[in-house]
């Protein structure tokens, strides 16, 4: 049914449909720039902004004959993450790519077998007090590298160790010469490694560098967003051994947020067991440690909403035209924009471009784009990633629509799933509405008529609706409270719960706060408390719904409880209200009795919620004999 349904793929991209290319000239300008290096740039952004695609162009752009001096070693981070040790894990795979480049494996070859060996007699000496025993591991440091095969080709990266296996079969040839049997070359080399000493280190791989004539080794580090923390701080600790190594550029991709708190739940958990560190002290070390690593911190920005619209267009024109016109589509779209950063590429620009009539379907996507453009970057926060995960979304409820013979407007669709996206329990409240009132809402069209008539809705259960950011959605053409909208929450039934999971994806860096927060330690508890108050409001509503959703799975816990009281503390808005919603329906018997004290701590600080965790108490206190109720009891008891 779906087999023709084309979609937008959500992977990184070569192709800039976003003027990011002139981000990645500018970083291509500094890592080929003999005076600044050697240099560490970190390609920071949201996750989804466009940093994958920034780092695969620069890698593309270092392919032209005009940079043959350069040697670019692109590494996702990610990859690592099986590994024991991720930071010896990249050091080698760097020299093993190094020694197995097409134009400098051969020099470079020798040289990256002498580090390898040091590196790998290092790593060995760990790992075998650690699975072995210390014998092993005293062998391997006074001469036994015989004894130690298994270990040493589990350190090697997989697709070395294949070519390794590879080149023992078959003969080599000048088209494979450079992949190298790298366990072989070691355990043949009879130099006697010294231990892995950093000044010594460096000044070998820049010797190394210079008897092979490159002038600049680009290694571009990407993905650090997916790694647990325990991995980045082993990545960012393999980049330091190769810091102030002349003609070296290395370019970091990742989120700041994610790296941030990787640094203080690896450094500042640890001291919050055993002293108070102060949120000043906090910062510090978490900046300190990124300062002294990262010299050129290179923020990506958000897209403008002129920009978010040029991005939906060309995304449309890609999948409307063929090659040949989407190039030139594309030809026409950076000269106009050469010339005017600040416009938006729509409708009459592009039937200039192409020279001809515009198709229906594509005419029909331009409109609405045009309509869409400022609610969606004030919802998704200008994010390239998540506006392409709504499109096809909204394909896919498209197809269902026309299989399930539905006549549906795309602009009331794209209107709904707007708000669906960038608030959900607000998205299930308009579905109550319709669904009670026949798919005639009566509270949205006095919403609709207040925003018309610019005066401000008396009735306090419409407070939410009141937010300038819901306003704006409510503004966006065309107004839907006249509209049967049944037919569109019927498409969307049985997405409204797992809409999180299956269109608008958890960022990593929310995933990470949740994890800390429900886990058992208080430490990375309290630092996954203190970074949910960075969060923007769309990423702390989606945390809130995961905790919420941990509450309703496991009543009976302490964990979700304990998180959600956390937000409570720091004052994210709505969390408080978001658990009274939610102890409301849950059956009483099955929850955790200590939530009784919990909510009596927060009536004592917060008197204006103090009727209603009373009441919600006295219905605790009379689910007869259970432990739910003795607790309600007891907090009741004495409290006036």
């Amino acid at each position: 049914m779906f087999g023709g349904l084309a979609m937008w793929s959500d992977n990184e991209t070569t192709i800039d449909l976003i003027g990011f290319k002139v981000h990645s000239d500018l970083i291509l300008d500094v890592v080929t720039n003999p005076e600044l290096l050697p240099v560490v740039l970190g390609v920071f952004g949201d996750w989804g902004g466009g940093k994958s695609s920034i780092m695969r162009m620069l890698e593309q752009s270092l392919e032209a004959d005009k940079y043959k001096d350069v040697v670019c070693l692109y590494f996702n981070g990610w990859t690592f993450e099986g590994y024991e040790d991720a930071k010896t894990a990249l050091i080698s795979s760097i020299l093993v790519q190094l020694g197995e480049h097409k134009d400098f494996g051969e020099k470079a070859k020798d040289g990256v077998v002498a580090l390898l060996k040091r590196v790998k007699w290092m790593e060995v000496a760990k790992l075998s007090i650690k699975h072995v025993g210390v014998p092993l591991a005293l062998g391997a440091l006074t001469g036994g590298v015989g004894a130690i095969p298994a270990i040493l080709a589990s350190l090697i990266p997989s697709s070395s160790v294949e070519s390794s296996e590879k080149a023992k079969t078959e003969p080599q040839t000048k088209d494979t010469i450079d992949s190298a049997n790298w366990l072989d070359l070691i355990e043949t080399d009879t130099s006697k490694p010294d231990l892995l000493e950093v000044r010594k280190f460096r000044e070998d791989f820049g010797k190394l560098l210079d008897k092979t004539g490159i002038k600049s080794l680009v290694v571009l580090i990407d993905d650090l967003d997916r790694c647990l923390p325990p991995r980045i701080i082993e990545t960012l600790e393999a980049i330091k051994l190769f810091v102030s190594v002349p003609k070296t550029a290395f370019v970091i991709g990742a989120d700041p947020r994610i790296v941030r708190h990787a640094i203080a739940t690896r450094y500042v958990a640890r001291q919050l067991k055993e002293e108070d560190v102060t949120k000043a002290e906090e910062y510090d070390l978490v900046k300190d440690y990124l300062e002294k690593l990262i010299q050129i911190p290179y923020h990506l920005p958000r897209l403008s909403p002129a920009e978010i619209e040029t991005y939906i267009n060309l995304l449309a024109c890609q999948k409307y035209l063929n090659k040949e016109q989407f190039s030139s589509i594309l030809e026409h779209w950076q000269t106009q924009r050469s010339n005017n950063f600040y416009a938006a590429y729509r409708y009459d620009a592009i039937k200039d471009a192409l020279g001809t009539e515009i198709d229906d379907e594509l005419e029909r996507q331009l409109v609405w784009s045009n309509s869409v453009a400022q609610a969606i970057t004030e919802g998704l926060k200008g994010n390239p990633r998540q506006v392409k995960r709504m499109l096809n979304a909204m394909l896919l409820r498209k197809k269902l629509a026309e299989v399930a013979n539905l006549p549906i407007r795309d602009d009331i669709l794209a209107k709904l799933m707007v708000l669906e996206y960038t608030n959900l329990n607000l998205f299930k409240q308009l579905n109550n509405w319709q669904t009670s009132e026949k798919g005639f809402p009566i509270k949205l069209k006095q919403l609709e008529d207040a925003i018309r008539e610019e005066i401000e809705v008396s009735d306090d259960t419409l407070k939410e609706w009141q937010k300038p950011a819901v306003k704006t959605w409510i503004k966006l053409h065309p107004p839907i409270s006249d509209i049967d909208l049944r037919d569109y929450f019927w498409l969307a039934r049985d997405k409204t719960d797992s809409l999180l999971s299956d269109v608008k994806m958890v960022a990593p860096i929310v995933r990470r706060i949740f994890n800390q927060l429900v886990g058992d330690n208080e430490g990375e508890q309290h630092i996954g408390a203190r970074e949910t108050a960075k969060l923007n409001t769309v990423e702390q509503e989606t945390l809130l719904e995961l905790l919420i959703q941990h509450i309703e799975r496991h009543p009976d816990q302490e964990s979700g409880i304990k998180a959600i009281f956390k937000l409570i503390e720091n004052k994210v808005e709505g969390s408080l209200e978001s658990l009274l919603r939610t102890l409301e329906k849950l059956p009483s018997k099955q929850l955790f009795p200590g939530i009784a004290f919990y909510l009596k701590t927060i009536a004592m600080k917060n008197s204006m919620y103090e009727p209603a965790i009373k009441k919600l108490l006295g219905k605790f206190q009379k689910e007869g004999k259970s432990k739910i109720s003795s607790a309600a009891s007891s907090a009741l008891k004495g409290w006036e």
